[in-house]
Protein backbone atom coordinates (compact mmCIF):
# COMPACT_ATOMS: atom_id res chain seq x y z
CA UNK A 1 0.00 0.00 0.00
CA UNK A 2 1.18 2.99 -0.88
CA UNK A 3 2.34 6.11 1.75
CA UNK A 4 0.93 9.75 1.89
CA UNK A 5 4.67 11.86 1.87
CA UNK A 6 3.27 15.15 1.20
CA UNK A 7 -0.03 16.84 1.96
CA UNK A 8 -0.95 20.61 0.87
CA UNK A 9 -4.23 22.22 0.28
CA UNK A 10 -4.02 24.52 -2.29
CA UNK A 11 -5.58 28.26 -2.77
CA UNK A 12 -8.57 26.93 -4.56
CA UNK A 13 -9.43 24.47 -1.63
CA UNK A 14 -8.16 21.29 -3.60
CA UNK A 15 -6.33 19.02 -1.34
CA UNK A 16 -2.98 18.04 -3.15
CA UNK A 17 -1.20 14.22 -1.99
CA UNK A 18 1.66 13.13 -3.17
CA UNK A 19 2.39 9.16 -2.85
CA UNK A 20 5.57 7.66 -1.75
CA UNK A 21 5.26 5.64 -5.70
CA UNK A 22 5.15 9.20 -7.03
CA UNK A 23 1.44 9.49 -7.97
CA UNK A 24 -0.51 12.12 -7.62
CA UNK A 25 -4.37 13.13 -6.32
CA UNK A 26 -5.98 16.01 -6.07
CA UNK A 27 -9.33 15.87 -4.02
CA UNK A 28 -11.96 18.28 -4.83
CA UNK A 29 -14.67 18.90 -2.70
CA UNK A 30 -17.72 20.32 -4.22
CA UNK A 31 -21.64 20.94 -3.65
CA UNK A 32 -23.89 19.40 -6.08
CA UNK A 33 -25.74 22.39 -6.90
CA UNK A 34 -22.75 24.98 -7.38
CA UNK A 35 -22.17 26.64 -10.74
CA UNK A 36 -18.85 27.08 -9.16
CA UNK A 37 -18.04 23.68 -8.53
CA UNK A 38 -18.55 23.26 -12.21
CA UNK A 39 -15.70 26.00 -12.97
CA UNK A 40 -13.30 24.54 -10.39
CA UNK A 41 -13.21 20.71 -11.93
CA UNK A 42 -13.12 22.06 -15.18
CA UNK A 43 -10.32 24.54 -14.40
CA UNK A 44 -8.96 21.59 -12.38
CA UNK A 45 -8.92 19.33 -14.92
CA UNK A 46 -7.76 21.27 -17.60
CA UNK A 47 -4.85 22.47 -15.80
CA UNK A 48 -3.73 18.75 -14.50
CA UNK A 49 -4.62 17.30 -17.31
CA UNK A 50 -4.96 13.65 -15.36
CA UNK A 51 -5.03 10.31 -16.51
CA UNK A 52 -7.24 8.87 -14.00
CA UNK A 53 -10.38 10.25 -12.75
CA UNK A 54 -12.64 9.49 -9.65
CA UNK A 55 -16.46 10.92 -9.34
CA UNK A 56 -18.85 10.51 -6.14
CA UNK A 57 -20.58 8.08 -8.45
CA UNK A 58 -21.62 4.68 -8.74
CA UNK A 59 -21.59 2.58 -12.07
CA UNK A 60 -25.75 2.58 -12.28
CA UNK A 61 -26.16 6.52 -11.94
CA UNK A 62 -22.92 6.91 -14.18
CA UNK A 63 -24.83 5.08 -16.38
CA UNK A 64 -27.79 7.40 -16.08
CA UNK A 65 -26.22 10.36 -15.92
CA UNK A 66 -24.34 8.96 -19.75
CA UNK A 67 -28.19 7.80 -21.15
CA UNK A 68 -30.19 10.28 -19.27
CA UNK A 69 -32.81 7.70 -18.43
CA UNK A 70 -35.91 8.37 -16.66
CA UNK A 71 -38.39 6.79 -13.96
CA UNK A 72 -40.95 6.04 -17.17
CA UNK A 73 -38.66 2.73 -17.01
CA UNK A 74 -39.62 2.18 -13.87
CA UNK A 75 -41.41 -1.34 -13.52
CA UNK A 76 -44.40 0.21 -11.22
CA UNK A 77 -45.85 -3.15 -10.67
CA UNK A 78 -43.17 -4.53 -9.20
CA UNK A 79 -42.23 -1.80 -6.42
CA UNK A 80 -45.72 -2.87 -5.41
CA UNK A 81 -45.77 -6.75 -5.86
CA UNK A 82 -42.19 -6.37 -3.90
CA UNK A 83 -43.55 -4.13 -0.99
CA UNK A 84 -40.45 -0.97 -1.94
CA UNK A 85 -43.10 1.52 -2.37
CA UNK A 86 -40.93 3.00 1.17
CA UNK A 87 -37.83 2.34 -0.05
CA UNK A 88 -38.86 4.32 -4.28
CA UNK A 89 -40.28 6.90 -2.18
CA UNK A 90 -37.46 7.46 -0.21
CA UNK A 91 -35.64 7.81 -3.75
CA UNK A 92 -37.85 10.18 -4.94
CA UNK A 93 -37.25 12.36 -1.99
CA UNK A 94 -33.83 12.50 -1.95
CA UNK A 95 -33.61 13.17 -5.42
CA UNK A 96 -36.73 15.71 -5.40
CA UNK A 97 -34.74 17.56 -2.33
CA UNK A 98 -31.51 18.22 -4.31
CA UNK A 99 -33.37 19.17 -7.57
CA UNK A 100 -35.65 21.71 -5.36
CA UNK A 101 -32.24 23.58 -4.39
CA UNK A 102 -30.95 23.52 -7.38
CA UNK A 103 -34.42 25.60 -8.22
CA UNK A 104 -32.97 28.27 -6.07
CA UNK A 105 -29.11 28.40 -8.07
CA UNK A 106 -29.80 27.17 -11.70
CA UNK A 107 -27.96 24.06 -11.42
CA UNK A 108 -28.71 20.31 -11.63
CA UNK A 109 -27.54 18.18 -9.01
CA UNK A 110 -24.62 16.28 -10.25
CA UNK A 111 -23.48 18.95 -13.00
CA UNK A 112 -19.77 18.65 -11.52
CA UNK A 113 -19.46 14.57 -12.23
CA UNK A 114 -21.16 15.29 -15.46
CA UNK A 115 -18.58 18.06 -16.52
CA UNK A 116 -16.07 15.33 -14.77
CA UNK A 117 -17.01 12.63 -16.62
CA UNK A 118 -17.26 14.70 -20.62
CA UNK A 119 -13.89 15.88 -19.76
CA UNK A 120 -12.72 12.58 -19.29
CA UNK A 121 -14.75 11.20 -22.20
CA UNK A 122 -12.59 13.52 -24.34
CA UNK A 123 -9.34 13.38 -23.38
CA UNK A 124 -8.98 9.44 -22.52
CA UNK A 125 -8.66 9.40 -19.13
CA UNK A 126 -10.04 6.58 -17.15
CA UNK A 127 -13.12 7.11 -15.04
CA UNK A 128 -13.60 5.40 -11.80
CA UNK A 129 -16.80 5.18 -10.55
CA UNK A 130 -16.02 5.56 -6.83
CA UNK A 131 -19.35 5.37 -4.89
CA UNK A 132 -21.04 2.12 -2.95
CA UNK A 133 -24.26 1.12 -5.14
CA UNK A 134 -27.34 3.85 -4.13
CA UNK A 135 -29.55 0.95 -3.86
CA UNK A 136 -27.16 -0.42 -1.11
CA UNK A 137 -26.64 2.50 0.70
CA UNK A 138 -30.13 2.81 1.00
CA UNK A 139 -30.93 -0.17 1.30
CA UNK A 140 -28.42 -0.06 4.36
CA UNK A 141 -30.06 2.68 5.52
CA UNK A 142 -32.96 1.91 6.13
CA UNK A 143 -32.29 -1.70 7.95
CA UNK A 144 -30.01 0.29 10.32
CA UNK A 145 -32.81 3.12 10.80
CA UNK A 146 -35.45 3.51 13.63
CA UNK A 147 -39.24 4.03 13.39
CA UNK A 148 -38.83 7.39 14.50
CA UNK A 149 -35.41 8.08 12.25
CA UNK A 150 -37.70 7.02 9.24
CA UNK A 151 -40.65 9.03 10.24
CA UNK A 152 -38.32 11.80 11.01
CA UNK A 153 -36.49 11.93 7.52
CA UNK A 154 -39.16 11.23 5.19
CA UNK A 155 -41.77 13.90 6.97
CA UNK A 156 -39.28 16.43 7.03
CA UNK A 157 -38.63 16.13 2.94
CA UNK A 158 -42.01 15.62 2.52
CA UNK A 159 -43.12 18.75 4.06
CA UNK A 160 -40.00 20.42 3.99
CA UNK A 161 -40.61 24.41 2.84
CA UNK A 162 -40.48 25.52 -0.14
CA UNK A 163 -39.37 29.29 0.69
CA UNK A 164 -36.17 28.28 2.26
CA UNK A 165 -33.39 30.99 1.11
CA UNK A 166 -30.62 29.18 -0.40
CA UNK A 167 -28.34 30.83 -2.91
CA UNK A 168 -24.84 30.60 -4.48
CA UNK A 169 -23.52 32.23 -1.55
CA UNK A 170 -24.88 30.02 1.44
CA UNK A 171 -23.87 26.63 -0.86
CA UNK A 172 -20.39 27.92 -1.02
CA UNK A 173 -20.40 28.01 2.61
CA UNK A 174 -21.38 24.76 2.89
CA UNK A 175 -18.17 23.96 1.64
CA UNK A 176 -16.51 25.35 4.54
CA UNK A 177 -14.79 22.63 7.03
CA UNK A 178 -16.17 24.20 9.99
CA UNK A 179 -19.89 24.62 8.53
CA UNK A 180 -19.44 20.60 7.79
CA UNK A 181 -18.25 19.95 10.86
CA UNK A 182 -21.10 21.48 12.56
CA UNK A 183 -23.75 20.28 10.24
CA UNK A 184 -22.20 16.43 10.54
CA UNK A 185 -22.95 16.88 14.28
CA UNK A 186 -25.92 17.82 13.94
CA UNK A 187 -27.15 15.06 11.30
CA UNK A 188 -25.38 12.56 13.87
CA UNK A 189 -27.54 13.73 16.68
CA UNK A 190 -30.81 13.71 15.04
CA UNK A 191 -30.24 10.60 12.94
CA UNK A 192 -27.38 8.96 13.90
CA UNK A 193 -27.90 6.40 11.54
CA UNK A 194 -28.91 8.02 8.44
CA UNK A 195 -24.77 9.49 9.34
CA UNK A 196 -23.43 6.42 10.06
CA UNK A 197 -24.40 4.74 6.58
CA UNK A 198 -24.80 7.77 4.39
CA UNK A 199 -21.43 9.65 4.94
CA UNK A 200 -18.98 7.52 7.57
CA UNK A 201 -19.12 4.35 5.62
CA UNK A 202 -19.30 5.98 2.52
CA UNK A 203 -16.26 8.15 3.55
CA UNK A 204 -14.21 4.79 3.56
CA UNK A 205 -15.77 3.21 0.66
CA UNK A 206 -14.86 6.47 -1.52
CA UNK A 207 -11.26 6.41 0.13
CA UNK A 208 -10.24 2.91 -0.74
CA UNK A 209 -11.69 3.22 -4.18
CA UNK A 210 -9.96 6.40 -5.00
CA UNK A 211 -6.63 5.03 -3.43
CA UNK A 212 -6.49 1.66 -5.22
CA UNK A 213 -6.89 3.02 -8.50
CA UNK A 214 -4.69 6.15 -8.27
CA UNK A 215 -3.24 6.68 -11.89
CA UNK A 216 0.08 8.38 -12.26
CA UNK A 217 -2.07 11.74 -11.76
CA UNK A 218 -5.86 11.40 -10.63
CA UNK A 219 -8.18 13.94 -9.82
CA UNK A 220 -11.16 12.68 -7.44
CA UNK A 221 -14.26 15.07 -7.38
CA UNK A 222 -16.79 14.28 -4.58
CA UNK A 223 -19.09 16.06 -2.22
CA UNK A 224 -17.49 18.27 0.41
CA UNK A 225 -19.09 16.82 2.94
CA UNK A 226 -17.03 13.41 2.10
CA UNK A 227 -13.44 15.62 2.18
CA UNK A 228 -12.72 15.45 6.40
CA UNK A 229 -13.43 11.78 6.42
CA UNK A 230 -11.25 10.84 3.15
CA UNK A 231 -8.52 12.93 4.22
CA UNK A 232 -8.66 11.39 7.87
CA UNK A 233 -8.80 7.72 6.09
CA UNK A 234 -5.46 9.22 4.22
CA UNK A 235 -3.62 10.53 7.21
CA UNK A 236 -4.76 7.72 9.59
CA UNK A 237 -5.68 4.58 8.17
CA UNK A 238 -4.43 4.33 4.90
CA UNK A 239 -2.96 0.96 5.65
CA UNK A 240 -6.25 -0.56 5.94
CA UNK A 241 -7.85 1.00 2.86
CA UNK A 242 -7.80 -2.64 1.11
CA UNK A 243 -10.74 -3.67 -1.61
CA UNK A 244 -11.42 -6.93 0.30
CA UNK A 245 -12.21 -5.07 4.03
CA UNK A 246 -14.87 -3.08 1.77
CA UNK A 247 -17.26 -6.84 1.94
CA UNK A 248 -18.48 -5.27 5.79
CA UNK A 249 -20.41 -2.54 4.17
CA UNK A 250 -21.59 -3.64 1.47
CA UNK A 251 -23.21 -6.54 3.28
CA UNK A 252 -27.47 -6.41 2.93
CA UNK A 253 -27.96 -9.00 6.05
CA UNK A 254 -30.43 -11.87 5.02
CA UNK A 255 -33.82 -11.78 7.37
CA UNK A 256 -33.38 -14.10 10.25
CA UNK A 257 -35.86 -16.72 10.50
CA UNK A 258 -37.29 -15.01 13.70
CA UNK A 259 -37.83 -11.54 11.79
CA UNK A 260 -39.25 -14.21 9.17
CA UNK A 261 -41.57 -15.28 11.85
CA UNK A 262 -42.65 -12.07 13.54
CA UNK A 263 -45.07 -11.02 10.85
CA UNK A 264 -47.22 -13.70 11.18
CA UNK A 265 -47.53 -14.23 14.83
CA UNK A 266 -50.35 -10.99 15.07
CA UNK A 267 -52.41 -12.34 12.63
CA UNK A 268 -51.98 -16.23 13.79
CA UNK A 269 -53.15 -14.87 16.97
CA UNK A 270 -56.21 -13.02 15.52
CA UNK A 271 -57.20 -16.31 13.65
CA UNK A 272 -56.71 -18.22 16.77
CA UNK A 273 -59.03 -16.08 18.34
CA UNK A 274 -61.74 -16.48 16.00
CA UNK A 275 -61.43 -20.10 15.48
CA UNK A 276 -61.53 -20.65 19.42
CA UNK A 277 -64.66 -17.45 19.20
CA UNK A 278 -66.10 -19.81 16.88
CA UNK A 279 -65.98 -23.27 17.88
CA UNK A 280 -65.96 -22.28 21.87
CA UNK A 281 -67.29 -19.46 22.02
CA UNK A 282 -70.37 -17.11 21.99
CA UNK A 283 -71.33 -17.06 18.09
CA UNK A 284 -73.09 -13.85 18.54
CA UNK A 285 -69.47 -12.22 20.59
CA UNK A 286 -67.92 -13.96 17.34
CA UNK A 287 -69.33 -12.09 15.05
CA UNK A 288 -69.31 -8.57 16.73
CA UNK A 289 -65.97 -9.27 17.19
CA UNK A 290 -65.62 -9.80 13.16
CA UNK A 291 -67.81 -6.71 13.14
CA UNK A 292 -65.10 -4.42 14.98
CA UNK A 293 -62.20 -6.16 12.99
CA UNK A 294 -63.85 -5.53 9.46
CA UNK A 295 -65.06 -2.50 10.58
CA UNK A 296 -62.01 -0.66 12.21
CA UNK A 297 -59.20 -2.21 9.88
CA UNK A 298 -61.60 -1.49 6.71
CA UNK A 299 -62.32 2.29 7.62
CA UNK A 300 -59.06 3.29 8.52
CA UNK A 301 -57.14 1.72 5.37
CA UNK A 302 -60.28 3.87 3.56
CA UNK A 303 -59.31 7.09 5.41
CA UNK A 304 -55.36 6.35 4.56
CA UNK A 305 -56.32 5.89 0.69
CA UNK A 306 -59.15 9.18 0.87
CA UNK A 307 -56.23 11.34 2.61
CA UNK A 308 -54.48 10.42 -0.55
CA UNK A 309 -57.24 11.19 -2.99
CA UNK A 310 -57.60 7.74 -3.99
CA UNK A 311 -60.50 7.10 -6.89
CA UNK A 312 -63.51 6.01 -5.36
CA UNK A 313 -63.15 2.68 -6.26
CA UNK A 314 -59.78 2.37 -4.72
CA UNK A 315 -61.61 3.72 -1.44
CA UNK A 316 -63.88 1.45 -1.61
CA UNK A 317 -60.99 -1.73 -2.29
CA UNK A 318 -59.19 -0.24 0.61
CA UNK A 319 -62.30 -0.83 3.12
CA UNK A 320 -62.65 -4.78 1.13
CA UNK A 321 -59.08 -5.34 1.12
CA UNK A 322 -57.59 -4.62 4.68
CA UNK A 323 -59.09 -7.03 6.61
CA UNK A 324 -58.32 -9.75 4.49
CA UNK A 325 -54.77 -8.74 3.84
CA UNK A 326 -53.88 -8.31 7.41
CA UNK A 327 -54.29 -11.60 8.08
CA UNK A 328 -51.90 -12.45 5.01
CA UNK A 329 -48.50 -11.15 5.94
CA UNK A 330 -47.45 -11.66 2.01
CA UNK A 331 -50.48 -9.31 0.80
CA UNK A 332 -50.10 -5.62 2.09
CA UNK A 333 -53.33 -3.85 1.85
CA UNK A 334 -51.27 -0.90 0.22
CA UNK A 335 -50.35 -3.86 -2.83
CA UNK A 336 -53.97 -3.97 -3.51
CA UNK A 337 -54.87 -0.51 -3.68
CA UNK A 338 -51.87 0.67 -5.12
CA UNK A 339 -52.84 -1.64 -8.24
CA UNK A 340 -56.27 -0.42 -8.45
CA UNK A 341 -55.34 3.49 -8.40
CA UNK A 342 -52.86 2.71 -11.27
CA UNK A 343 -55.41 0.35 -13.16
CA UNK A 344 -58.05 2.94 -12.64
CA UNK A 345 -55.90 6.16 -13.03
CA UNK A 346 -52.94 5.20 -15.33
CA UNK A 347 -50.06 7.82 -15.24
CA UNK A 348 -48.95 9.46 -18.32
CA UNK A 349 -45.87 9.54 -20.12
CA UNK A 350 -45.62 13.48 -18.41
CA UNK A 351 -45.97 12.05 -15.04
CA UNK A 352 -42.77 9.77 -15.34
CA UNK A 353 -41.16 12.66 -16.88
CA UNK A 354 -42.10 14.90 -14.12
CA UNK A 355 -41.77 12.93 -11.03
CA UNK A 356 -38.86 14.22 -9.87
CA UNK A 357 -39.33 17.24 -9.80
CA UNK A 358 -42.85 17.33 -8.45
CA UNK A 359 -42.11 15.14 -5.58
CA UNK A 360 -40.50 17.87 -4.69
CA UNK A 361 -43.24 19.21 -2.96
CA UNK A 362 -46.75 17.93 -1.05
CA UNK A 363 -48.68 19.54 -3.90
CA UNK A 364 -46.83 18.01 -6.44
CA UNK A 365 -47.17 14.16 -4.76
CA UNK A 366 -50.94 15.00 -5.34
CA UNK A 367 -50.69 16.35 -8.82
CA UNK A 368 -48.92 13.74 -9.91
CA UNK A 369 -50.44 10.54 -11.05
CA UNK A 370 -47.71 8.04 -10.30
CA UNK A 371 -46.72 9.69 -6.78
CA UNK A 372 -50.70 9.90 -6.00
CA UNK A 373 -50.78 6.15 -6.30
CA UNK A 374 -47.47 5.49 -3.82
CA UNK A 375 -49.70 7.96 -1.43
CA UNK A 376 -52.49 5.86 -1.77
CA UNK A 377 -50.45 2.54 -1.22
CA UNK A 378 -48.40 4.12 1.72
CA UNK A 379 -51.53 5.74 3.92
CA UNK A 380 -53.82 2.76 3.09
CA UNK A 381 -51.11 0.16 4.49
CA UNK A 382 -50.87 2.50 7.20
CA UNK A 383 -54.37 3.01 8.04
CA UNK A 384 -54.33 -0.89 7.61
CA UNK A 385 -52.07 -1.32 10.50
CA UNK A 386 -52.86 0.82 12.67
CA UNK A 387 -56.20 -0.61 12.53
CA UNK A 388 -54.95 -4.38 13.20
CA UNK A 389 -53.55 -2.72 16.37
CA UNK A 390 -56.90 -0.91 17.21
CA UNK A 391 -58.97 -4.02 16.88
CA UNK A 392 -57.05 -6.10 18.98
CA UNK A 393 -58.33 -4.93 22.02
CA UNK A 394 -61.96 -5.64 20.70
CA UNK A 395 -61.03 -8.70 19.69
CA UNK A 396 -59.71 -9.68 23.04
CA UNK A 397 -63.03 -8.38 24.84
CA UNK A 398 -65.29 -10.27 22.73
CA UNK A 399 -63.58 -13.75 22.08
CA UNK A 400 -61.65 -14.42 24.80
Amino acid sequence: MAKVISFNTREDGVHHFIFDNEKELFLIGTAHISANSVKLVESVITEIQPDTIAVELDKRRLDVLQNQKRYKETDVVEILKSKKVLFFAAQLMLTAYQKKMAKKTGVMPGAEFKKAVEMAAESGAKIVTADRDISITLKRTFNEMTLKEKAGLLGGMLLGSDDEDIDEEKIEELKNADTLTQLIGEMGEALPSVKRVILDERDTYLATQIVNNLGTKTVAVVGAAHVPGIIKHFEEKLEELTVDKLERIEFLPQKTRTKKIIPWVIPLVILALFVYGFFLGDMKATGTAALYWIGINGVLSALGALLALGHPLTIITAFVAAPITSLNPTIGAGMVTGLVQLWIVKPTVSDMEKVGDDASSLKGWYRNRLTRMLLVALLSSVGSAIGTFVAIPFLMKYLT
